[in-house]
């Protein structure tokens, strides 16, 4: 039996999952979605240190001319391991609840089979032996098809509910007031489209068929709506880091940067007048070396300190923003929780929301990770310039 591309496509889905525990009451029955302090994992990311001193600690341990390695891992590794735990919970949740290693294929594939565009395409079990190019082909027939007359499939022949239809989908605004509406004034607005409909009998299988079509209908539009809000959130976070980043370069680029002290120094060891030195040779003035070193061991020890401070801002100012956006998702998602799609059966149409709002609640709390791994880095490259003024101050007697 080959495989077909829906099933492939599932199971991509489920391995893309990640995310986190929860803290609060269930917002969606069975589900971990909004039920995470995400706002807390970012806030719980560890800053910078206040000091040059205190960040050199950090990196290197009690004694930085003797490093110990562990130092980072210690500091950092509790938050971080936190974020990792937590997102392997989620990850084994939606495992276990999207089928785990025992999933009920037979309930899988009759909710598959009421798809419109998988019945159209002959069922589940002629779709898993189709290949690729055949599927591709008789999805195509089966999406003309439903798309000309979505009714025709449950054996529905009404112009009236196929126009209600072709209306919600070429007019957004259309389809979010007729998702506002009652169930009462949805039949209305049924039976206003319905009115020159051929008279066929109003059979309860008639009756639960349109019902059916509208709640699909009403499926689609929120999976639009909540796909969008995620796209907007992942843009505010893309301009947020790219304007961190910006802000980053302007300070590593500011005059007397790091560079420029390293070319400074450079010119002017190269211009150091030359001694003989007995058996060694020739060699730079010791005493004028000396001096040279120590003063761009302080140069370099001083920039660090201005740069670690405005470092500091910046990782700060990206924490807020990034909590900001986590609180926005967190009103999104308590707002509308009651039109997240949970149906497994929901992965095939495109309709299932709630696995790509779980890997974007993996995502929030990664912002959490984010932050500790720039905090990381720059703990690294400022504790060495401090490291570094230390090893110069012991080799050339200007200190410990």
């Amino acid at each position: 039996m080959k495989t077909s591309i829906i099933f492939r496509s599932a199971v991509l889905a489920l391995a893309a999952m990640a995310a986190v525990p929860a803290f609060s009451q269930q917002l969606i029955p069975n589900s971990l979605l909004g039920t995470t302090d995400i706002p807390a994992y970012i806030e719980a990311a560890p800053g910078l240190a206040p000091s040059l001193a205190e960040t050199a600690q950090r990196a290197y341990g009690g004694n930085f001319l003797q490093p110990d390695h562990q130092a980072m891992d210690n500091f950092y590794g509790p938050a971080e391991d936190k974020i990792r735990q937590a997102q392997q919970r989620y990850e084994e949740f939606y495992k276990k609840k999207y089928g785990g290693e025992n999933p009920d294929m037979e309930a899988i594939t009759r909710e598959i089979d009421r798809n419109p565009i998988v019945k159209g395409m002959g069922g589940v079990n002629a779709v898993q032996n189709m290949n690729q190019e055949e599927a591709n082909e008789a999805a195509t027939r089966a999406a003309e098809q439903y798309i000309a007359d979505p009714f025709a499939a449950n054996g529905v022949n009404s112009p009236g509910m196929t126009a209600l239809y072709q209306k919600m989908m070429s007019d957004p605004a259309y389809a979010k007031r007729f998702e506002k509406m009652s169930e009462q004034e949805r039949m209305a607005e049924l039976q206003k489209y319905m009115a020159n409909d051929p008279v066929v009998a109003n059979t309860p299988e008639r009756v639960q068929q349109a019902n059916d079509r509208m709640a699909r209908q009403n499926k689609v539009a929120d999976a639009m709506e909540i796909n969008a809000k995620v796209t907007e959130l992942h843009q505010q976070i893309y301009a947020v880091a790219n304007a961190h980043a910006e802000g980053l370069r302007a300070i590593d680029s500011q005059p007397g940067n790091q560079t420029e002290i390293d070319a400074d120094f450079n010119a002017k060891y190269n211009a150091l007048p030359e001694i003989i030195a007995g058996e060694a040779g020739r060699q730079k003035d010791p005493e004028l070396d000396k001096k040279l070193r120590i003063e761009t061991a302080t140069r370099r020890r001083d920039r660090a300190a201005a740069d670690l401070k405005q470092y500091s801002v910046l990782l700060e100012e990206l924490k807020v923003q990034y909590k900001q956006i986590a609180v926005s998702y967190m009103e999104f998602i308590a707002a509308n929780a009651h039109r997240v799609n949970c149906d497994p059966a929901g992965l095939y149409d495109g309709t299932n929301t709630e696995l790509s709002l779980a890997n974007f609640e993996s995502s929030l709390i990664g912002l959490g990770m984010a932050l500790s791994k720039e905090s990381r880095e720059h703990t690294r490259l400022l504790a060495s310039y401090e490291q570094h003024y230390q090893e110069v101050m012991r080799s050339y007697g200007g200190g410990k």
